[in-house]
């Protein structure tokens, strides 16, 4: 007998495409993410029994009416304009008080989030630089750029009178 234990309560988690937002009926590129749920809810034989709903897309527990634990997890991934069904090794079928752990667990929700920015590290030169005479030219140029620039295109097409400004 083995005591070893499992540390996903249901199993690997995998997500499989299943339909393209603009597939749907009377779906447009300029319908709003509330619109293509409708339409997908519209599409598909269950209810939304739970949504949890992020910067770029759902996730969402369908379930099939009037039969508790029947539900099954999508994700709606608006930057991609996609459905995925969320598929677990070891459950099928889920009830709705089951969602927020589910999702908690695994995560659900960081494929319904908008990529963060990195900052990416400058490199920086083998050789030393530097930071005394760095700061004097970077002080020169707030000294000498004070004012709004000019294009030069706007200064010949005045002329020399014209606002005051003088071409050389």
């Amino acid at each position: 007998m083995s005591n070893t234990l499992s540390r996903t309560p249901f199993g690997l988690m995998s997500l499989y495409p299943i339909c393209v937002a603009d597939n749907l009926k009377g779906i447009s590129r300029r319908s709003s993410r509330w619109q293509v749920l409708e339409a997908f809810l519209l599409n598909s034989e269950g209810r939304a029994e739970r949504v949890y709903e992020g910067r770029s897309g759902f996730v969402i527990l369908m379930a099939i009416p009037g039969q508790p634990g029947t539900g099954a997890f999508y994700i709606y991934d608006e930057i991609h304009r996609s459905f995925f069904m969320v598929n677990f090794a070891d459950q099928d079928n889920f009830h709705a008080s089951m969602f927020d752990y589910v999702v908690q667990f695994y995560d659900l929700g960081q494929y319904i989030e908008l990529p963060k920015l990195t900052l990416v590290p400058k490199p920086v030169s083998a050789d030393k630089v530097d930071v005394a005479s760095q700061n004097k030219r970077r002080s020169d140029r707030r000294r000498f750029n004070r004012g709004p620039r000019v294009p030069q295109s706007v200064i010949n097409a005045a002329g020399r009178t014209h606002m005051g400004l003088v071409t050389a």
